[in-house]
């Protein structure tokens, strides 16, 4: 029995197998398998199951000495205290495929000429074809001092780059309680060489979150001239250094550590002569990295570096074509990264099954890698490029792309999930959650609970259709693409802008700080953020001033300022509290309400309040104890309040505001009836960020919505939009607990009701509905694309009345 038999039979999991000898009848006598593939991680197992599966049997031998296997991107995440090392753990013998036989040892010399590998038992392995596949291994002792101090507890020095001590860099940046916290890069090829710049964000954002960063100082020491290796990525990178206030010192290499003094030792890669100490009380080291020293000593096989010499196209080798080279180990011009491996994977996968048949190998690989840039605990950049650095992003164009997961977005999602593929819808949308925003009223004023108004954003989208957690930063219509802050770019045939208002408060001076003061008596309900605390104020409000605003422009629901102004007087009336307040609604509009039949009433009801009503009197800065207002000709009023209820000015998000799709307002420029931008047939939108004349409302998204999928299906079909939005609104006006009004009407401010009687009179009808049934329709039928607005009923005549 030879010596490759007896290692097989000891060392393998399946200790009955005793062959040793090859498939291939030919070679029966003189080899151990068909393949041999040295090396057991990412590159090795996924070769190993390709071909275990083509072969057969007891074909491939995989030579790995490591009982364990370990997913190697996860160890940044360890390192943030995100997972646990033994999260990225599983047995190798899971992970290897059952039809290729594991010996665990290790190469110790490659004979190309002879094709025969010894280990380092002594054992010989004779291959047809080979797969070297060994990564690279952590070099510490190029780092004096270093090996010693990852194995001190307390050091203050850790690394990611090893299952033994990435748990420790959790731990160091727990401790730290500020000073110098220092990242290193070295001058060797590593592999993920986007990981210690992940290490370096997320920690920024632990310290942040640990209320220690102000006291922390964070520098990041490259070897590189420049941050990132492709430049697109490299500039958004620099953006978030320096939001992040990390300090970068390039060309700069960690040449020695002095523990004791906690001292770093670092040299100039352009003068050599050049060095600077540097303390630290965390430093984070990504160690020089090296092959294994099989390769490294070999120079019949290797590069002058000791990597694996390989054509870079081919994978094959340069001398020795049975022999092939995959992942960190190899010469290629490529970041080292797992996302390289499965590419590499399937290149190397067809060369050798056409090397086996006495071909040449015809696949090429072009260099492509990836990189999960992780920038805090919720943010990341996904890098990916080919060789030379040449971007290529895989995020697929998308049929429709929807912008804004707000009622609009949400409800055409759903409509086109029943045309198109759900994969060829994409939604962008930087929310959690969310939120049905004419419900807030109703929390403001203790009657729902705020978590009813909410919901996760991807619950309520269609399943299987992509959400991207981002907002657009740049639309390029001409070129079919939108810009996402966090860099990435989405391609598109059709795009839906939906992206509603944002809330302006900084065009009123004093009001953000005042809304953000617990203490204070400002509230709004036009934010999740504020809605609650308005609850709180009018409860904790017992006399004096109470003033309710609204702007003259830029608002959405109008009515909602009134809804809560009505709610609030008649809780002080259910508490004996309102002989000693007096309300005032001052609007910036020249009326109570836009729609003359429902101003009338709406007249009726402020005045049975005994609500002091003031038009054209805009609000424009909140002190402490009073408000500014102009009034039409520009004259300042101050009034003092105890509560103050503002609705902000809002406007349209700066991405759509500066782009080309906005008019000279900002608004997304759409033809009012057809909802199709006026410049670009392929964009449509709907919602509040259109210049539509309409109220801004959601009944008005619902009957929108319909429209733009009538119109937009039209588009892709090749036809022009032939269905028409009217410009109806709807508003459920609460005049108190138990009594409301519903407003209805169209472009022409033409009342448009749905009941056969007067809604502009006060009814519990309109109460209970905006209580019960409108939540209802709005989470199961409008935001599901399943409404389109209400239809009239028929006004039904009596048929007992006698005719005269």
């Amino acid at each position: 029995m030879n010596s490759v038999t007896r290692s097989l039979r000891s060392k393998c999991f399946n200790s009955g197998w005793q062959r040793s000898f090859s498939v291939t009848a030919p070679d029966n006598a003189t080899h151990s398998c068909k393949l041999l593939v040295v090396g057991g991680g990412s590159g090795g197992c996924t070769i190993a199951a390709k071909f275990a599966r083509r072969l057969g049997k007891d074909a491939v031998i995989v030579l790995e000495p490591s009982c364990d296997h370990y997913y190697q991107p996860l160890w940044t995440l360890v390192g943030a205290g995100i997972t646990s090392v033994a999260s990225t753990r599983r047995s190798e013998s899971s992970v290897l495929p059952a039809g290729a036989r594991w010996l665990r040892d290790s190469a110790a010399c490659v004979d190309p000429k002879n094709q025969e590998v010894t280990t380092a038992n002594g054992d010989q392995i004779r291959y047809e074809y080979i797969v070297v596949s060994v990564g690279l291994q952590n070099d510490y002792d190029k780092v004096p001092g270093l090996s010693e101090a990852l194995q001190h507890k307390d050091s203050g020095v850790s690394t990611i780059y090893s299952p033994d001590y990435c748990e420790k860099t959790w731990s160091d940046m727990r401790q730290l309680k500020g000073g110098e916290a220092i990242f290193t890069y070295p001058d060797t090829p590593i592999k993920c060489p986007g990981a210690p710049q992940k290490i370096a964000y997320l920690a920024d954002s632990w310290f942040n979150k640990a209320n220690v960063r102000s006291k922390t100082n964070i520098t990041y020491n490259t070897c590189l001239p420049v941050i990132f290796g492709v430049k697109k990525y490299a500039d958004v990178l620099l953006k978030v250094v320096e939001r992040k206030n990390i300090k970068v010192n390039y060309t700069t290499v960690l040449k020695e550590l002095h523990v004791d003094k906690k001292e770093g030792v670092f040299v100039s890669t352009k003068d050599k002569s050049k060095t600077f100490v540097q303390p630290y009380d965390m430093i984070h080291v990504t160690p020089p990295m090296k092959t294994p020293d099989f390769l490294h000593n070999n120079k019949d096989i290797t590069d002058a570096s000791g990597y694996l010499e390989v054509d870079k196209f081919t994978l094959q080798h340069t001398k020795f074509p049975n022999m092939y080279g995959i992942g960190d180990c190899i010469n290629t011009p490529n970041s080292k990264t797992a996302a390289a491996i499965a590419k590499q994977c399937y290149v190397l996968e067809h060369n050798l099954l056409s090397t086996m048949a006495k071909d040449n190998p015809k696949q090429k690989y072009d260099g492509y890698g990836a990189c999960p840039l992780v920038t805090s605990y919720n943010t990341c950049i996904l890098a990916e490029f080919l060789y030379d650095g040449v971007v290529h992003e895989t995020m697929p164009k998308c049929k429709l792309l929807i912008v804004g997961g707000g009622t609009g977005g949400c409800s055409v999602a759903w409509r086109f999930s029943n045309k198109l593929k759900n994969s060829e819808i994409c939604v962008i949308d930087p929310a959690e959650f969310h939120y049905y925003q004419p419900l807030f009223p109703l929390v403001a004023a203790g009657i729902k609970e705020f978590d009813q108004s909410k919901k996760p954003l991807r619950s309520v989208l269609p399943p299987g259709v992509c959400c991207i957690k981002d907002y657009a930063w740049h639309f390029d219509p001409c070129n079919h693409v939108v810009h996402m802050h966090g860099g990435d770019e989405i391609y598109y045939d059709f795009l839906v802008v939906s992206v509603g208002l944002i809330n302006d408060y900084y065009k009123i001076s004093g009001l953000k700080a005042a809304l953000d003061d617990p203490c204070s008596c400002v509230t709004t309900i036009y934010s999740p953020e504020h809605c609650q605390k308005t609850w709180s104020a009018i409860q904790r409000t017992a006399g004096g001033h109470a003033i309710f605003t609204f702007p003259r422009d830029g608002a959405k629901c109008s009515g909602a300022a009134q809804k809560i102004m009505y709610l609030a007087d008649d809780y002080f009336r259910k508490n004996k509290k309102r002989d000693l307040l007096n309300i005032t609604y001052n609007t910036g509009s020249d009326a109570i309400f836009g729609v003359p039949k429902y101003a009338k009433a709406l007249e009726r009801v402020a005045s049975a309040r005994t609500v002091a009503v003031n038009t054209c009197c805009e609000l424009v800065e909140v002190t402490p104890k009073h408000a500014v207002f102009v009034d039409a000709s520009g004259m300042p009023i101050t009034l003092p309040y105890n509560f103050l209820h503002v609705t902000p000015r809002m406007s349209p998000p700066t991405g759509l505001a500066q782009s080309q799709l906005a008019d000279e307002t900002g608004y997304l420029d759409v033809d009012q009836y057809t909802l199709q931008h006026r410049q670009f047939s392929n964009v449509y939108g709907l919602g509040d960020c259109t210049n539509t004349p309409n109220s801004k409302t959601a009944a008005a998204v619902a009957r929108q919505s319909h429209v733009v999928e009538q119109n937009l299906w039209a588009t892709m079909q090749g036809r022009q939009p032939s269905a028409k939005y009217d410009g109806y609104g709807a508003c459920a006006m609460m005049t108190s607990y138990r009594t409301g009004i519903l407003a209805e009407f169209r472009y022409d401010k033409q009342p448009c009701e749905t009941f056969p009687f007067d809604q502009s009179k006060e009814r519990k009808l309109f109460y209970y509905m905006k209580r019960d049934y409108f939540p209802y329709l709005y989470w199961n039928k409008i935001i599901k694309g399943k409404w389109n607005g209400p239809k009239k009923l028929p006004r039904l005549s009596n048929p007992f009345r006698t005719k005269k």
